[in-house]
């Protein structure tokens, strides 16, 4: 009988363990990750002068208008710090953030975004003048793209869908619309 009541508890165990792997081996690969880092760097050429981008980038408060599908609203919080807060999303999925955005003494334009899934993530644009694309010296910029994407929660487990050439297509698609806002304004 002692024999019969180890076997079974022996048995019970072994059920246990493998029920509590096999409970293992299929929810751990579906917890989102908790953080996650991507860089996506794009280079291009628009037929746009460097200051007229500048201002299309700069202007904040255009921002709804640049990217009406994409922002909803921008507010200014602090002109020291340059302090922001921005909802944003895609696809109707939008999320609250704050950022920071400073220009540094070698001409860099860099946002960094200090709250929510996003927090952490810099995109630092360099311009540079060059050629228009009808000859004609400095009517032309120069620029370069680093995004530097870290993300958390539920938007980590989102974006692990998402291909680095989609983030890149989306990221020229983002600056062909600062391109287009500083030709028509």
């Amino acid at each position: 009988m002692e024999e019969n009541t180890r076997r079974s508890q022996s048995i019970f165990r072994s059920k246990k363990f493998i029920s509590s792997l096999i409970v293992l081996i299929v929810l751990v690969p579906s917890i989102p990750a908790s953080y996650a880092d991507r860089v996506i760097d794009v280079q291009t050429v628009a037929n746009v002068n460097e200051q007229s981008l500048i201002a299309a980038i700069t202007n904040l408060q255009g921002y709804p208008q640049i990217f009406p599908d994409n922002v909803k609203y921008v507010k200014i919080l602090d002109n020291k710090t340059n302090l922001v807060d921005m909802n944003a999303g895609v696809n109707g999925v939008y999320f609250d953030t704050q950022a920071i955005y400073h220009q540094t003494p070698d001409g860099k334009y860099i946002v960094q975004v200090v709250s929510g899934d996003l927090k952490g993530t810099t995109m630092t644009t360099e311009l540079n003048k060059t050629w228009g694309f009808d000859g004609q010296p400095g009517m032309g910029t120069k620029a370069n793209i680093v995004l530097d994407l870290q993300t958390s929660g539920f938007l980590s487990w989102m974006l692990n869908f998402v291909p680095d050439n989609s983030l890149n297509d989306a990221l020229q698609n983002g600056f062909s619309r600062f391109v287009d806002y500083a030709q028509n304004n």
